[in-house]
C-alpha cells in the first residue's frame, strides 16, 4: 500500500495558529481571573451575610427572652395571689406598666382556663376567645411549664400579625388554670431591620423553622407575613448556619444570602443584598477589563493576522523564485541544475533498491538551420513545441523532463528497462515528427524531427558504470549515432564492458 504524502502546512498558517492560541490564552486567563474574583465575592458577600444573620438572631433571642422573663414573673405573681378573674382583672394595670416601656411587645394577656380574657394590657376584650388558637390549646393539652413559640397569627385583641410567646398557669393542685401570652408584632422587628443598610435590593427575613412561614420581614410589606417559604435554591433545614443565592417568591429579586438558625428559639434569620446590586462594584470592573482585553486581543489578532498575510505572500514570493529557479524559463520544463540533483538522487535509489535506471538525451535535428531560417522567435516556438510533447509522452510521477542546454532535452525514466525505455523513446520521436512542422534544412522529410540517444543500467549490478555522470556520456554516445545515422531515429547505448 502506497501511503499518501503528509501534508505540510506553511509558517503563516502555524503564525496564525499561534496568535490565535495567544489571543484564546489572554481571553482565557482573564476569564479564568475574573470569574475567580467573581466567586470570591460571593464568598465574601455572604460571609458577611451569615455574620448578620448571626448578630440578628442573637437580637431576636435577646427579645424573646425578655418576653419570657415577664412571662416567668407574671406566672409566679397569678400563681401565688391566685388565678382568680378578681385576681387577675385587678393586673390591669400592671400590666399596662410593663408592656407600655417595651417596644418589642405590644399585648400581655392572661387566659382563662375557658379561653376568655381574665386580664390584658389593652383592656376591653373580655368577650374574646383563644380555645382555638394553638398556643391555648397546646398548654390545656400539655403539663409542661416551659414556654411556648406559636405560629404567627392575626391578634386576637386586634387583627395584625403578631408572634406569640405563652406559658401555662397551674392551679394550686396543678390543674390547667389558663395561659399568659404576650403578642410581638412583626413590624418591630421589620423596623430593626431597617437600621441596617443592605442597598435597595436588600432584604431581613425572619422564618418559622416549625412551619417556613416568614414571622417578619424588611422591607415590610403585610401581604408577605405568614407565607409559606418555600420558593429557593438552597435549603434552611439541616445546618445552623450556612449561605446561598435565592430568588425571592415576594418580589422576583435574586439575592446572595446568609442564615443563622437560633438554638433555642424555633426562628431562623435570614439577611440578604440583591445579586445585581452585590456585583455592581465587580461588574463594572469586569466590563472596564473585558474592554480593555477586547482592545489588547483586536490589537494582536490584526497585527498577526497582517503578519502571516505578510508572511504568506513572502512564502509565495520564495516558492516562486524557487520554481524559477529548477525551472527553465522557455520551455517550462526543469533547467540543467534541477535535472543534476534528481538524476544523483534516481541514481541512488537505482543502486539502493536494485532496479533499472533509463535515460534519453534528445536533440533536434538541424536546429540551428531552422533558427537562421526561421528566426530564433520561431526557434523559441518550436522548442516550446517539443517540450510539450515530450512532456506529454511520460505520465509516472517518477519520470523528468528537462532542458539540458540549447536544444537538447533530457528524460529520466526510474525503474524503467531498455525494452520500455525503447517504447517510450520511440513514441516521443514519432509525435514530433507528426507535429508536422515544416523544416526547409531538414531533407528528406523537410519536417522537423528528433533524433534520441537512449542508455538503460542497472547501477547495483553493472558495475562498470561508475556513476550518473557516465550515464549521460553513454546517452551522448547514443544521440552521437543517430545523428550519423540519418537522425529522425533512436540509437541504443551499448552496453558497458
Amino acid at each position: 500500500m502506497v501511503s499518501s504524502p503528509r501534508k505540510t502546512y506553511s509558517s503563516s498558517f502555524w503564525l496564525k495558529i499561534f496568535v490565535t492560541l495567544i489571543c484564546l490564552a489572554i481571553a482565557g486567563l482573564e476569564g479564568w481571573r475574573d470569574w475567580s474574583e467573581r466567586e470570591d465575592e460571593f464568598v465574601r458577600i455572604e460571609s458577611e451575610m451569615k455574620n448578620l444573620a448571626k448578630s440578628l438572631a442573637q437580637h431576636a433571642e435577646d427579645t424573646f427572652n425578655l418576653a419570657d422573663a415577664i412571662l416567668v414573673d407574671m406566672v409566679d405573681r397569678i400563681e401565688r395571689q391566685g388565678s382568680t378573674q378578681e385576681v387577675t382583672a385587678g393586673m390591669e394595670a400592671f400590666f399596662s406598666e410593663r408592656i407600655q416601656t417595651l417596644q418589642a411587645l405590644k399585648v400581655l394577656t392572661v387566659y382563662g382556663e375557658d379561653g376568655f380574657v381574665r386580664s390584658s394590657s389593652l383592656p376591653g376584650h373580655t368577650s374574646v376567645n383563644v380555645k382555638d388558637q394553638v398556643f391555648f390549646q397546646h398548654h390545656s393539652m400539655s403539663s409542661e411549664r416551659k414556654w411556648f413559640f406559636g405560629p404567627i397569627i392575626r391578634d386576637p385583641l386586634g387583627g395584625d400579625w403578631v408572634l406569640t410567646l405563652s406559658r401555662r398557669i397551674n392551679r394550686p393542685d396543678g390543674t390547667f388554670g389558663g395561659v399568659i401570652q404576650v403578642s410581638i408584632p412583626p413590624r418591630y422587628f421589620a423596623n430593626f431591620f431597617g437600621r441596617i443598610d443592605l442597598g435597595a435590593g436588600g432584604a431581613i427575613v425572619m422564618i418559622s423553622t416549625t412551619d417556613r412561614r416568614i414571622l417578619s420581614r424588611y422591607p415590610y410589606t403585610d401581604q408577605a407575613i405568614g407565607i409559606a417559604r418555600s420558593q429557593s435554591s438552597f435549603s434552611l433545614d439541616g445546618s445552623p448556619y450556612g449561605s446561598g443565592s435565592y430568588v425571592s417568591p415576594i418580589d422576583g429579586v435574586t439575592r446572595l444570602a446568609g442564615y443563622q438558625r437560633n438554638h433555642v428559639y424555633p426562628v431562623v434569620l435570614l439577611t440578604a443584598v440583591s445579586e445585581e446590586e452585590a456585583l455592581a462594584n465587580w461588574a463594572k470592573e469586569f466590563k472596564i477589563r473585558s474592554a480593555g482585553v477586547a482592545v489588547l486581543v483586536s490589537i494582536i489578532g490584526v497585527l498577526g493576522w497582517r503578519l502571516a498575510r505578510e508572511l504568506r505572500r513572502r512564502e509565495q514570493v520564495e516558492a516562486e523564485l524557487a520554481v524559477l529557479a529548477t525551472t527553465d524559463g522557455l520551455t517550462g520544463l526543469a533547467n540543467r541544475r534541477n535535472f543534476d540533483h534528481r538524476l544523483e538522487t534516481e541514481w541512488l535509489r537505482a543502486c539502493r533498491d536494485g532496479t533499472p535506471l533509463s535515460l534519453f538525451l534528445i536533440d533536434v535535428d538541424q536546429f540551428k538551420s531552422y533558427n537562421d531560417i526561421y528566426g530564433h522567435q520561431q526557434g523559441d516556438e518550436c522548442l516550446r513545441k517539443v517540450a510539450r510533447v515530450i512532456a506529454d509522452s511520460v505520465k509516472r510521477p517518477s519520470d523528468f523532463v528537462a532542458r539540458y542546454g540549447g536544444e537538447e532535452i533530457v528524460v529520466l525514466l526510474p525503474d524503467t528497462d531498455e525494452a520500455g525505455a525503447g517504447m517510450v523513446a520511440e513514441k516521443i520521436r514519432s509525435q514530433v515528427e507528426a507535429l508536422a512542422v515544416h523544416h526547409e534544412a531538414n531533407p528528406p522529410s523537410y519536417t522537423l524531427t528528433i533524433s534520441i540517444g537512449s542508455v538503460t543500467q542497472n547501477p547495483a549490478f553493472d558495475r562498470s558504470v561508475t556513476g550518473p555522470a557516465e550515464l549521460i556520456h553513454m546517452a551522448d554516445k547514443a544521440l552521437y549515432r543517430a545523428k550519423q545515422g540519418g537522425r529522425n531515429r533512436v540509437a541504443v547505448a551499448a552496453k558497458a564492458a
